[in-house]
């Protein structure tokens, strides 16, 4: 190990925990510790080679009572998520035991959940002398950091606006979870699938709320809106076939009211094939922010594994651009929350942003 590395455990090595794995093989600064995972036939395989690369020499574990006992400081928690946030009772007890907890699951804002959601991971990260942040792009980056920048060079908010939108064809090992999300079934099921509505909204009215605290705003309500399609052709792809007729992309907005009118508007697009990518979509990964105001504003954001030869994914990496994005950003955050108070830590606002009324 190399003088002043973090030491990083990381629980799930699925899509983002297995890139998480792959990206601390690759960064100076920090090193493998610990790899949790859920499936018995991964337990004691090499972590490097669990995720397509050379032995790392750390071995993984399906318990977490071996899990706790390792030396890894900060833990990139990737679990499986259905929207009951059953990865409360394990987050809390990381933190009770001292370690730091980066993710990127939907505890970017706790205290949106209302309760005492909020209350119990404070006590639980102070009681541990650790810190707990949920980030990555969505929560994370888009609402929380980009969109808040961009409204320090207008004046009169009166909407902000941000787009997601993924192209899921190449999550091959992700197909129970496109079934879940509705993909390939029928419009009626999916305008009815309350689940996964709920399961995507956990994670994305968070940074609403967080925006209208930080501006000092107060919500009347929030909408959700389905806006899903259906493939007008058979849709062939790694991860699932498609027929003519079922849904092929899965979309929802939330927007919040203000005083009575429209201020903030999240919209996630997930499609399958490029037949399915909205027109405003240049890539498979790409957001747009929208700020109107005077004057407004729109931002668009594509990722690919190269700007310079137009190529998605890394030479031997199967990671998608917006998963890998997620990863370094909770990757770059570790020593952020090594060095912070014990609590809960949510996102700084940049020095210039715009709030209501008089200058502030």
């Amino acid at each position: 190990m190399a003088e002043g590395n973090f030491r990083v455990g990381v629980i799930g090595p699925g899509g983002l925990g297995g890139a998480s794995v792959r990206e601390i093989s690759r960064m100076e600064g920090v090193e493998l510790a610990a790899l949790l995972a859920f499936s018995p036939e991964k337990s004691g395989k090499d972590a490097g080679e669990l995720v397509g690369i050379g032995p790392l020499g750390v071995a993984a574990t399906t318990s977490l009572d071996e899990f706790m006992q390792t030396d890894a400081s900060t833990v990139i928690y990737t679990g499986r998520d259905y929207g009951d946030f059953a990865a409360d009772d394990t987050i809390i007890r990381l933190l009770e035991a001292g370690k730091n907890v980066i993710t990127p699951l939907p505890y970017a804002f706790p205290k949106a959940r209302g309760g005492d959601a909020a209350e119990r991971l404070e006590v639980a990260a102070k009681k541990g002398g650790a810190t707990l942040l949920g980030t990555g792009i969505t929560p994370g980056f888009f609402n929380e950091r980009l969109a808040m920048l961009l409204t320090g060079v207008s004046n009169d908010v009166t909407h902000i606006r941000m787009q997601e939108f993924f192209n899921t064809a190449d999550l091959g090992e992700s197909l129970e979870l496109l079934q879940l999300f509705g993909f390939g079934g029928s419009l009626d099921a999916a305008n009815q699938n309350i689940a996964v509505a709920m399961l995507a909204e956990n994670y994305l009215i968070q940074p609403i709320h967080f925006a209208a605290e930080k501006l000092g705003l107060t919500i009347d309500r929030i909408e959700r809106q389905n806006q899903h399609r259906t493939a007008e052709e058979e849709i062939v792809t790694p991860a699932m076939t498609i027929p003519a007729g079922t849904v092929g992309l899965v979309s929802y907005a939330w927007t919040a009211y203000v005083g009575g009118k429209p201020f903030y508007t999240t919209e996630v697009y997930w499609y399958v094939g490029e037949t399915m990518r909205p027109d405003i979509a240049t890539c498979d990964d790409f957001w747009t922010v929208t700020i109107e105001g005077r004057p407004s504003l729109r931002v668009s954001v594509e990722s690919k594994a190269s700007m310079l030869t137009g190529e998605k994914f890394g030479k031997g990496d199967p990671t998608p651009p917006g998963y890998l994005l997620t990863v370094v950003a909770m990757l770059r955050s570790v020593p952020l929350v090594e060095r912070a108070e014990p609590g809960i830590m949510v996102p700084s606002m940049p020095e210039l942003h715009w709030k209501p009324g008089a200058l502030a």
